[in-house]
């Protein structure tokens, strides 16, 4: 069995057993690998250096690789499975809880290290649903509602809720869009700087949108399609489209005196290949009618 040098967050035993969960990743529904913790989810990432390297623990010898444990909100697992649960052609009514997490068509994949190519009901999804901190991330993505029944008064119903779901990333792309927070990543805060929106006189409503913009692009890694367009479209970004494209189209502007004088100077030149002297201009204009031609003049003479 290959053995794996791990890098564990805070508040994880690494002398227990852990069970790893092979679920399809939100974005892509590619299969991934998390690690269930007692406040949420580990997204696990294998790094590889770019050179062969080789682990020796002990007598073992193990491919130089690393498991880093990413900590991930389990709400991005729980949105593709409430998108799953919504009807396109009708209202989606309200369940317990229970009966909402039943059916997992959505996480059916094949198991992890299967050899058949089919898929498979993947038993790592009845795993996940049984998680309590996810289960707390599915009731947020939908509408609750309680109903006074016998045996059990004020039971709680459920329903995924589209608009739940959109104010939930709503709120993680405006933390991230804060300037304390946004700040903090160097990586974000180069693409203002690409943008020209670093400078002191940079209009503060174009920064606040491109901000909203790399927060967006930054939370979609991790949202489906249909929820990332909904996402999208709920922020009012045209100023900030708008100044994009004028600044491209200053670029490219600043390049075309270069083109448009290179053109000139070749008309120039082909106009100035194509002017005739005056003699010739003048010879054109003269009545040659009964003269010889030139090619009488080298006819052999007739004895």
């Amino acid at each position: 069995m290959t053995e794996y040098i791990a890098v564990l967050p805070d508040g994880i035993d690494s002398t227990a057993s852990h069970t790893y969960l092979r679920l399809p990743h939100p974005r892509s529904g590619a299969p991934q690998l998390y690690l269930p913790t007692p406040t949420g989810l580990c997204e696990v990432s294998k790094l590889t250096g770019s050179r062969g390297r080789t682990w020796f623990v002990g007598d073992n010898v193990s491919p130089g690789a690393m498991l880093l444990h990413h900590p991930i909100d389990p709400v991005f697992l729980a949105i593709p499975l409430a998108l799953s649960l919504l009807h396109p052609d009708r209202t989606t009514p309200f369940q317990p809880l229970a009966d909402l997490l039943t059916p997992q068509s959505h996480f059916d994949l094949k198991p992890a290290f299967s050899s058949s190519a089919a898929p498979a009901h993947n038993p790592d999804a009845g795993r996940l649903v049984a998680h309590m901190p996810f289960r707390r991330a599915f009731r947020a993505c939908c509408e609750r509602k309680l109903v006074d029944a016998v045996p059990t008064p004020e039971e709680a119903y459920y329903r995924p809720s589209r608009a739940a779901m959109l104010a939930i990333v709503r709120a993680k792309v405006d933390s991230l869009a804060a300037a304390d927070t946004f700040d903090k990543f160097d990586h974000l805060v180069r693409g203002l700087g690409r943008d020209g929106l670093l400078e002191p006189s940079a209009d503060p409503a174009l920064v606040h949108a491109a901000r909203v913009s790399a927060a967006i692009e930054h939370v979609a890694q991790y949202l489906p399609p249909p929820l990332l367009a909904s996402l999208t479209a709920s922020y009012d970004l045209d100023a900030y489209n708008a100044y994009l494209a004028d600044r491209v189209a200053a670029a490219r502007a600043a390049e075309a005196p270069v083109v448009i004088e290179k053109k000139q100077k070749t008309t120039k030149r082909k106009l100035a290949k194509t002017e005739s002297s005056r003699g010739v201009e003048a010879l054109k204009k003269v009545n040659t009618n009964g003269m010889a031609k030139m090619t009488s003049f080298f006819k052999p003479t007739t004895k």
